[in-house]
């Protein structure tokens, strides 16, 4: 017992030293503080500046050189040149260089370290997405006005000498965007991307379909898009993904090493595809013969899960297969109104010959058709937190949107888990009082509140902490029709968001955060991204 003691002992004296210690924490002080969001594991502050010439050199072989293109991509709007790229160094000459390094294991495949000399700027990663992140970081010790589409003068482009080592907390780090209420264009898309990149998301959930409109083409049940997009919440005319845009997207936030992961909503918030093909839904026949506007209202939005909808809904995940590389893939599971089933004959009837208790079971028999489908697939199920009803589906994740304690319960039973709670990641929600901003959906998260939160409650035991792969916010459309609303609901609290899911639970400071947010403002307005302003 002594000798445990003492062991206890030293390992908090440890510990202790590293909180106080390490370059970049909270109980150290801030003062030189690089305005880095999410701020890194570590920062070693040196004298000195490197600054950009026309003459620097981006060296990269192989693998990186796709890294260091971008790079040269990013810089050259703004300071009206283009650095050139080789493979090696000249000797003396100044040089920014990008390498990979497999004995980084320490780092995982995002982290990197980013060494900054006056004569070198070196960036190592273990994989290529460290080296993508190594180069946001780096862009972030520049002027803000780097982020500008159009050449500044008068500016001299210098970053200070340092060492940063840095690795993300958590491996899904995540925003939802919601085109099935309003459509959301290709090029908005493709915007929103890019300014979650520089904060180091690597997820963007796309949810495609729900009651109002479907949003991705299907070849083999062309209805989907012919009727069922044509409207949404505004009363506007919709809009669609063709597949061909899908892989265009997929592709644009590869680059960006963003995963997009699709979310195609059953049994409930499907009535969009029920008014294209009614014969998934419960008691199709009573619409027969009805006006389509006149369908919308009659035929609700859950599905009825006998055989043929089954194959139905795994024809449409065949082809999303296809469409994305994301090997997690959204089926929503949220809401039903199962009473609906459990008062239909047929479904009485279904659930007697499955052998199904109450509706539940049957809710439960559909999601685990779907897993096994994305499990034969090699891809994983994803679903909200009412999955976990009548008994989870084995390779199922959890998505912990209705507070915390469904992820609690699913990480404890083994389970993978999102925690996306509405107390913390709805930036559907009011930023503050509701009559100084545009209509929202209701409850109230300010930006403090957002920055409060930690994805790993204590009712989770540690072993099983590791269950937690991350964070995600939502930006549900019901009220955001447009871009600039899309950016202002999410800025500054995806900011705030994007710290969370990388940075250690230690470095986080509220005060010295707003610092820093203060200068990652002036990028977005460089790029053109709105933003709520600052109380």
């Amino acid at each position: 017992m002594k000798n445990y003691r003492h062991t206890i002992i030293i390992m908090t004296l440890v510990t202790l030293a590293f909180l106080f210690f390490t370059p970049t924490t909270v109980t150290g002080s801030y003062s030189k503080t690089t305005n880095i969001i999410p701020i890194p594991v570590s920062v070693e502050h040196r004298d000195g500046f490197f600054v950009f010439r026309p003459s620097v050199r981006v060296i990269a072989e192989k693998d990186a050189e796709t890294e260091a293109s971008k790079l040269i991509d990013i810089l050259a709007p703004a300071m009206g040149y283009r650095l050139k790229l080789a493979s090696k160094a000249r000797p003396k000459a100044k040089a920014i260089k990008l390498a990979l390094d497999e004995q980084l294991l320490h780092l995982g495949d995002e982290g990197y370290i980013l060494d900054v000399s006056a004569e070198q700027i070196l960036i190592r990663a273990k994989q290529t997405a460290g080296l993508f992140y190594g180069i946001q970081s780096l862009l972030q010790l520049l002027p803000a006005s780097i982020f500008s589409k159009t050449e500044v003068n008068d500016i001299n482009w210098k970053v200070p000498c340092l060492k940063i080592t840095d690795y993300p907390r958590f491996q899904w780090r995540s925003l939802l965007v919601d085109p099935a209420r309003h459509f959301i264009p290709v090029n908005d898309v493709k915007k929103f991307l890019n300014g979650m990149a520089m904060l180091k998301f690597n997820r963007l959930q796309m949810h495609l379909t729900d009651n109002i409109g479907w949003r991705i083409e299907i070849k083999k049940y062309p209805n989907l898009t012919k009727l069922a997009s044509n409207r949404d919440r505004s009363g506007g005319k919709g809009g669609f993904y063709t597949q061909e845009e899908i892989r265009e997207l997929v592709r644009y936030a590869e680059k960006r090493h963003i995963t997009i992961v699709p979310e195609i909503e059953m049994p409930f918030h499907a009535g969009a595809a029920i008014n294209a093909y009614p014969y998934i839904g419960i008691n199709p026949a009573r619409v027969e013969g009805m006006p389509l506007d006149k369908q919308w209202a009659a035929l609700g939005g859950l599905l009825a899960p006998r055989p043929e909808t089954v194959g139905f809904m795994q024809d449409v995940l065949a082809e999303v297969i296809e469409l994305f590389g994301s090997r997690f893939i959204h089926i929503g599971g949220d809401e039903a109104n199962l009473k609906l089933w459990e008062n239909d004959p047929e479904m009485q009837t279904q659930m007697k010959q499955l052998g199904c208790n109450d509706a539940h079971e049957l809710h439960s028999w559909f999601i685990k058709q779907m897993d096994t489908f994305l499990t034969e697939n090699n891809r994983r199920l994803l679903g909200w937190d009412e999955i976990l009803q009548g008994g989870l589906a084995p390779g199922a994740t959890v998505m912990s949107w209705r507070g915390i304690q469904g992820g609690i319960t699913a990480a404890n039973a083994g389970h993978d888990v999102v925690m996306a709670p509405t107390s913390h990641t709805y930036f559907d929600y009011y930023q503050s009082s509701p009559e100084n901003e545009p209509l929202a959906i209701g409850g109230l998260i300010p930006l403090e509140k957002v920055y409060q939160y930690d994805p790993i409650p204590k009712a989770i035991t540690p072993e099983k902490a590791i269950h937690v792969l991350g964070v995600q916010g939502q930006l549900w459309g019901e009220y955001i029709s447009t871009r600039k609303h899309l950016e202002y609901m999410a800025y500054p609290r995806a900011i705030a968001l994007a710290e969370i899911g990388w940075s250690k639970k230690q470095l986080k400071n509220y005060g010295n955060f707003v610092t820093r947010l203060r200068h990652h403002l002036k990028r977005l307005q460089a790029m053109g991204i709105n933003y709520r302003q600052l109380d």
